[in-house]
């Protein structure tokens, strides 16, 4: 019975605390502006992070996109799945809602992002798992980039 009861209070709190993340993490201001979630497209104001501008043509580059799909399946799938949640947000879609420079810089310079963008700190409350720097190279995170344009088509 105590552990029923144990149960029920630590979902209630959970769902409180999932709650709350929402309602903070929304853009809905006094001006009763629309909420956004963390998940729909933005454009980034400021680029947090090394990676100031990636050059990415409309086509995609499958050599590029195939050593994506290594690394990836090496350094992300353990937290990343392409279409539900996991321990970290779905990447299926990331290259469609994020901008090159946002997807390479997490990838990167994760810590920096964590500390300066309000994205990244929303889905830190939503999460409550901070993203490990897997020690990937720029050459590799640009690989992954591709690879989740590819996904993303």
């Amino acid at each position: 019975m105590k552990s029923t009861i144990t149960r029920i209070l630590l979902l209630a709190i959970a769902a409180v605390g999932i709650s709350i993340s929402f309602v903070a993490c929304s853009q809905e201001g006094a001006e009763g502006k629309q909420e956004e979630s963390v998940f729909e497209v933005k454009q980034e104001k400021k680029v947090y992070g090394k990676i100031q501008h990636v050059d990415v043509g409309e086509a995609i580059d499958p050599t590029m996109a195939k050593a994506g799909l290594d690394v990836f399946d090496t350094k992300c799938s353990a937290c990343h799945k392409y279409d539900e949640r996991y321990v970290g947000p779905a990447l299926g879609q990331v290259a469609k809602k994020r901008t090159p420079e946002y997807i390479m810089n997490m990838i990167l310079d994760t810590e920096v992002m964590i500390e300066n963008d309000d994205t990244v700190k929303c889905l830190m409350q939503e999460f409550l798992m901070r993203m490990p720097n897997q020690s990937v190279d720029e050459k590799d995170a640009r690989n992954i980039l591709e690879h989740l344009r590819e996904k993303a088509k």
